[in-house]
């Protein structure tokens, strides 16, 4: 059993919690402790969620599909549900999704969302938030549950940026060579990630290992790239069969020699600044199992994409709303 976030320290206890020795000023601040928590998680009969819940009409049962069903009451939280007329079963506009059986209010997923827009570190989200460290990671389990498919049909067209940047692998998963040293360069120990954008939309992929190859590159954006495009870029020959494939118009550059150049007059700022905060979001994480890579990048791209924070908020609750994929805590923690 994997208890490696399934118990961790209560963000609402002190060390006077139950302390019958402690000293008033202990208890004061005790007290304000526990009542800024309480105000931070309010019980769900305590919001107005059911009203936001019951503003939504399911369109089937989520257990059979059967599109017809008929009121059958409330939850204990006020919430309607409903029973299927083919298989029987009751059920409510979030179940199967990943608010079913939720214990903390939907409206804390504000908090949570703005906090992940704004490259916080878990850590931090978690103190910020007052929830515990593993209430953060299964939350954003969730969220990648709802992103998995986000850049499945981007299509980038016009003017092309494309280039690719490297994540190294964590400490404890660095291969060295025989004699104990760690491989130079573009080895086994550093991923690569191809990332591209026309200016409206970004996209971030995982490449593999080590250094670009004309393949990896080709399987990576021939999906994502309009045919005959303007593709933007730098001398990497692993580039070349992309820029075949799709007949794009190539304009190239060299890298090397715009080290140094003014912003404004570097014709690969605008991937650079891509490659740029792509770093910055994923050092706020840097502890992150890497075989997650891919999620971590779903969700940079649809940061970069989707409007303001407060857009993104609302598009991340929609989406939750509709999106038919729950996640048990105990099957994310205790297997």
């Amino acid at each position: 059993m994997n208890k490696e976030f399934f118990i961790t320290d209560s963000r609402r206890t002190t060390p006077w919690t139950g302390d019958a020795d402690a000293t008033e000023l202990q208890h004061f601040i005790d007290r304000k402790v526990d009542a800024l928590y309480a105000n931070k998680h309010m019980a769900l009969t305590e919001t107005d969620e059911s009203e936001l819940l019951n503003s939504y009409e399911p369109q089937r049962c989520p257990y059979c599909g059967h599109e017809e069903f008929t009121g059958y009451g409330r939850t204990r939280n006020g919430v309607k549900r409903y029973c299927c007329k083919s298989c029987h079963r009751t059920f409510t506009i979030i179940t199967g999704t990943i608010f079913q059986d939720h214990k903390i209010p939907i409206s804390e997923w504000i908090d949570f969302c703005l906090c992940l827009f704004r490259f916080q570190s878990f850590t931090s989200i978690s103190k910020t938030n007052r929830n515990a460290y593993s209430t953060v990671k299964y939350w954003l389990s969730k969220l990648f549950l709802v992103l998995s498919e986000y850049q499945k049909n981007i299509i980038l067209e016009g003017t092309v940026y494309i280039d690719e940047t490297f994540y190294k692998v964590r400490s404890g998963d660095i291969a060295n060579k025989d004699d104990g040293t760690q491989f130079r360069g573009l080895s086994r120990n550093q991923i690569c990630i191809g990332i591209g954008t026309d200016g409206k939309r970004t996209i971030a992929f995982t490449e593999g290992f080590g250094k670009v190859s004309g393949k990896r590159t080709l399987s990576t954006f021939r999906n994502h790239i309009k045919e005959g495009s303007n593709l933007i870029h730098d001398e990497e020959r692993g580039h070349r069969l992309l820029v075949d494939e799709l007949k794009l118009q190539s304009e190239t550059y060299n890298a090397k020699l715009l080290k140094g150049v003014p912003d404004k007059d570097n014709p690969l700022l605008p991937i650079n600044r891509k490659c740029f905060f792509l770093k910055k979001f994923l050092n706020s994480h840097s502890g992150f199992d890497r075989e997650e890579l891919q999620n971590y990048l779903n969700l940079f791209a649809f940061i970069m994409n989707e409007g303001n924070q407060y857009e993104r908020v609302e598009k991340i609750l929609e989406w939750s709303l509709h999106c038919p994929k729950t996640l048990n805590y105990r099957d994310k923690f205790c297997k």
